[in-house]
């Protein structure tokens, strides 16, 4: 994975499971299926960069770069009505984040945040 902007916790592993649940998803939709696999390949091999909601990944062939969000993407494919790896690729890291955030462990609480808690519950 290169150039991740969207947080650390998206990584080979959550893509990985993210991967995995696409193509499940996607097991009777063969152009989804090859959309999917090429995302996952060129989320490896092009540079890219997410915030959560919008994906700006290179081309695979050209210096050309495509902006991908809720709406979809400026690519040929997209135009045409067909899949796209770049939506599948967004897809997959939107994905991969909700994955990330449900494996998070639950945030370390202070001494002043947990006595705060104990005095509500006994007072």
């Amino acid at each position: 994975m290169a150039n991740a902007t969207v947080t650390q916790a998206v990584n080979r592993s959550t893509v990985a499971a993210a991967l995995a649940a696409a193509r499940i998803e996607a097991a009777t939709h063969q152009a989804w299926i090859n959309a999917i696999n090429r995302a996952a390949l060129n989320l490896e091999a092009c540079p890219w960069q997410f915030d959560g909601e919008i994906l700006v990944i290179r081309s695979a062939t050209s210096v050309a770069r495509y902006t991908v969000d809720a709406q979809g993407c400026g690519c040929k494919a997209h135009q045409g009505g067909r899949p796209c790896w770049h939506r599948a690729a967004r897809r997959l890291l939107i994905k991969a984040a909700e994955l990330a955030a449900q494996l998070a462990p639950a945030p370390r609480l202070s001494f002043a945040e947990v006595q705060a808690a104990a005095d509500e519950l006994f007072n």
